[in-house]
């Protein structure tokens, strides 16, 4: 009688999770698994970058992007704009080319004058610290050496490594966190399925850093509240190269160093403030503020004493007497991280406008889901309690900005959620603690798949349009 052989039956579609859960639970920290982990991110992104840039993304975004694009190439031929500067004329050319939403602009080939386009072609940005824009600058010059290659695009699909690792800084910082790998290696992928830093990462704009910067404040609670061994000199680094990046990309570490400063008041009694936290509130506090004052020392002195910001007005209001009431009425948005976005016109569409309402409302319920679920785990409470401080503060550190920048002192009727795009990858890890703490872990999965289902959607139905 001949020997019967059993075949073992495939998995179904339903076990298919499960399946790879077990795989990843075998999964382990060494530099191999790493590696492959980035490369992983560096695919994704490289999969949604460049498709935007080299489609539905050529036009100059209306958030500034030409005076960024032009602050980036000074950048890489070592020049630093000043008040009353105007774009570059290379600058110039590209954004006459690929044209701009809602701007009339001078035909491409005519080399036409800086007042010949939006704003007379003022570099109003050139208040910025100059970090991002020599790390952009530089490499794009490099690559717009290549033909076929321009400046613009090169500094575009720059956007790749910042969208990376991004991505990989928020999966070390959830590992961190004590999240089991599965999860800290899909949590990741949500990032770009936020249209603000899907903006960000293509375009020109220092916006883009806040991926980084934001994952890496996470990375730092961390070694704050769960491991207990943060090096001050490490925060200091982190929060110094944020604020010299962008200074409201800061955000994330001022919200830390007020949790810690807000933990050593409470415990004054009990016990003596330890030194490492003194020296961690205090380097990160000289880390932002000291380049910051002699960045506006340096650069408040250079060029037109007599310069007008051409955009006073337009999205802000004159402060009448005291700013309290102007203040108040916007110190509550911070929460809208998701929603009430800028993308381009072939990408925004009404399905995406649908995601981000629904987006918006589970980053709020994850926030305080963190801060009331995890009651008896205080570590972990601290990362909700630290994102809520991050939302609270930042549109008021805007309306500060706007107040004393400008001769007639100004506010925003509306603080978009954009200043606060470094908190979206702390707005993840709360989802990810949230769905943990509630045992619907998976819940992460299907939100990272139907987000790229419908950035698929946007960029296809992007390219059709063109």
């Amino acid at each position: 009688m001949p020997a019967t052989t059993s075949r073992t039956p495939a998995p179904l579609p339903s076990q298919w999770v499960g399946i790879a859960e077990e795989w990843v639970a075998s999964f382990r920290d060494s530099r191999r698994s790493r590696l492959g982990v980035l490369a992983l991110y560096l695919a994704v992104a490289a999969a949604i970058v460049i498709p935007v840039v080299l489609g539905p993304g050529q036009a100059m975004s209306r958030i500034d992007e030409p005076t960024h694009a032009d602050y980036a190439w000074r950048a890489a031929h070592l020049e630093i704009p000043y008040a009353g500067s105007v774009i570059a004329p290379e600058i110039r050319e590209t954004w006459a080319c690929v044209g701009q939403e809602r701007y009339e602009l001078p035909p491409c080939g005519s080399e036409a004058g800086a007042w010949e386009f939006p704003y007379e072609g003022q570099q109003y940005n050139f208040s910025h610290p100059p970090l991002y824009y020599v790390a952009v600058g530089l490499p794009a010059r490099a690559l717009d050496a290549i033909p076929g290659v321009d400046f613009l695009t090169a500094a575009r699909l720059l956007g790749v490594l910042w969208l990376a690792g991004g991505m990989y800084m928020l999966y070390a910082a959830l590992r961190r966190w004590r999240i089991d790998p599965a999860s800290a290696i899909i949590a990741p992928l949500l990032l770009p399925a936020f249209p603000r830093v899907l903006h960000a990462v293509t375009t020109v704009n220092p916006d883009a850093a806040a991926v980084v910067i934001g994952a890496s404040s996470v990375w730092l609670a961390a070694r704050v509240f769960i491991d207990d061994d943060a090096d001050w000199r490490i925060a200091a680094l982190l929060a110094g190269l944020a604020g010299m990046s962008k200074t409201i990309t800061a955000i994330p570490f001022i919200a830390l160093g007020a949790l810690v400063t807000f933990r050593l008041v409470r415990d004054w009694r009990t016990r003596r403030p330890r030194g490492a936290d003194l020296a961690l509130v205090g380097g990160m506090a000289g880390a932002i503020l000291i380049p910051y004052g002699l960045w506006q020392l340096w650069q408040g002195g250079r060029g037109d004493p007599n310069w007008q910001n051409p955009l006073v007005g337009l999205n802000t209001r004159d402060v009448v007497g005291l700013p309290g009431s102007e203040w108040i009425e916007t110190a509550f948005t911070g929460l809208n991280l998701a929603s009430e976005y800028y993308l381009q016109e072939p990408l925004d569409v009404a399905l995406m406008v649908s995601w981000t309402r629904v987006l918006n409302l589970l980053v709020i319920g994850a926030i305080f889901a963190v801060i009331v679920a995890c009651a008896k785990e205080p570590a972990r409470r601290s990362l909700g309690w630290m994102m809520l401080a991050g939302a609270a503060l930042y549109p008021t550190i805007v309306q500060i900005q706007a107040y004393l920048n400008t001769a007639v002192p100004q506010y925003f009727p509306q603080v978009t959620g954009r200043y606060g795009l470094a908190l979206i990858p702390g707005a993840v890890a709360c989802m990810v603690v949230a769905a943990h703490k509630a045992r619907f872990r998976r819940l992460i999965y299907v939100l990272v798949a139907v987000g790229y289902v419908i950035l698929g959607i946007v960029i296809v139905n992007g390219w059709r349009v063109i």
